[in-house]
């Protein structure tokens, strides 16, 4: 997610993230096109508690006004409630689903009133909320809005708050009294939802939205299930499952291998920036590549390529690949282009940009994942498959009842 993208409320960062992150390559339209292709509407979730106090948080900011806003609501509830996982978890393994580990883990009672945990920089700068802003209206629980703050609960939504009234009560004394302790028990991210609500979102994750699209989560959430079921052995994107449509597989692999161009690109970019760094001036493109990086562009040639192969109809997705397999001067033309704030041309010499890093050399993260999803130990998917199907995945086992112990065996693997 990049800097300009962040939904500031009272998570807005302590410090403002390096600039260097934000390497997007205007891709970002095509990259989210190829998630929602994957799992339509799912945005970042991975775990039923996600939806709920986000939406604990939007009825609760309606009923009581102007006063409180969604997002103060819906951060400063799940700030609570990772605080109290924090306190049950105590002396165990970390635990994914809870966040906030250095700034709220041992706060004293006193400390978490809800005039505290409304205020900016309190919590953490991406909280799980964000995770929600694209399934919540996507999945039918809240009226389809711009912002998170507009947004408000549909009858769906009332529904599976209604299904934790006694924890809706109790957080609506918490909020409306912004200096009261903090209840004495409350549910965590660890607390599994109960059936009835397992059992509601599923039925939204496969009715919700239109035909096309509820058909690919049923689709996929059936998938998930045989693998749910059965151990998952190491899968290949040469054979397809039975519950996936061909159209869905096609999809599905070449953002895979769209994914993949991508990442070996800003890798291309943080070797050019590292290069530049190490000889104190620009880099030339008439003169001979250092090995490095005419190692990498024949690499990114070859990902672009394998992408083109498939044949995919996005047009956009398409320029950047053909782009991609450019002789290595016109390559470095093309990709230094498209940055332009980190790299940038002038002529035919390679400069610092304004978010020049002075050569801290390291992989660009992906900006379209950050926060998104946890990182597992498992790797039976295809290679570079959405992280959305790993999401549904992790998800699918939460409204089992299942999810706990997934993670317990990948934190022993790990």
């Amino acid at each position: 997610m990049t800097l300009n993208k962040i939904t500031w409320g009272l998570c807005a960062p302590a410090t403002v993230p390096s600039v260097r992150r934000t390497r997007t390559l205007q891709l970002s339209e095509i990259v989210a096109r190829f998630h929602h292709r994957a799992v339509p509407g799912l945005g970042g979730v991975w775990f039923g508690r996600q939806l709920m106090m986000a939406l604990q948080g939007v009825a609760i900011a309606s009923q009581l006004g102007k006063d409180v806003s969604n997002i103060e609501a819906a951060n400063a509830i799940e700030a609570l409630c990772c605080w109290q996982g924090f306190r049950e978890n105590e002396g165990k393994n970390r635990d994914r689903r809870l966040r906030g580990i250095r700034k709220i883990r041992r706060l004293e009672p006193n400390r978490l009133t809800f005039n505290a945990a409304r205020r900016r920089a309190f919590y953490v700068t991406i909280p799980m909320r964000m995770s929600t802003i694209e399934a919540l209206p996507a999945l039918g629980f809240v009226h389809a809005q711009r912002n998170f703050n507009a947004f408000q609960c549909s009858q769906v939504g009332e529904q599976l708050v209604r299904l934790e009234t006694p924890q809706m009560a109790e957080l609506k004394k918490w909020i409306s009294s912004p200096d009261r302790k903090p209840p004495k028990t409350i549910n965590s991210p660890l607390i599994s939802l109960s059936q009835d609500a397992c059992l509601l979102i599923r039925h939204q994750l496969e009715n919700a939205g239109n035909d096309e699209d509820s058909k690919r989560r049923r689709d996929a959430l059936r998938w998930m299930d045989r693998l749910r079921q059965s151990p998952p052995k190491p899968l290949s994107w040469k054979d397809r499952p039975d519950e996936i449509s061909s159209v869905h597989w096609h999809d599905l692999q070449a953002g895979a291998y769209f994914f993949k161009t991508q990442n070996t690109a800003l890798a291309l970019l943080d070797l050019l920036e590292y290069e530049i760094s190490q000889r104190g001036s620009a880099l030339s493109l008439h003169q001979k590549l250092p090995l490095a990086i005419s190692d990498t562009a024949e690499r990114l040639r070859l990902d672009a390529q394998a992408f083109l192969d498939l044949k995919h109809s996005d047009a956009a997705a398409n320029q950047f690949c053909s782009e991609c397999t450019l002789e290595p001067v016109a390559l470095l033309h093309a990709l230094v282009s498209r940055d332009g704030h980190i790299l940038k041309l002038k002529g035919d010499l390679i400069e610092p940009g304004p978010a020049f890093d002075n050569g801290v050399s390291q992989s660009a993260q992906n900006p379209e994942s950050e926060e998104q999803y946890a990182e597992e130990a498992s790797g039976f998917w295809p290679a570079s498959i959405s992280w959305r199907i790993r999401n549904l995945f992790l998800l699918n086992l939460d409204l089992h009842g299942k999810l706990a112990d997934w993670l317990k065996k990948e934190m022993n693997n790990g």
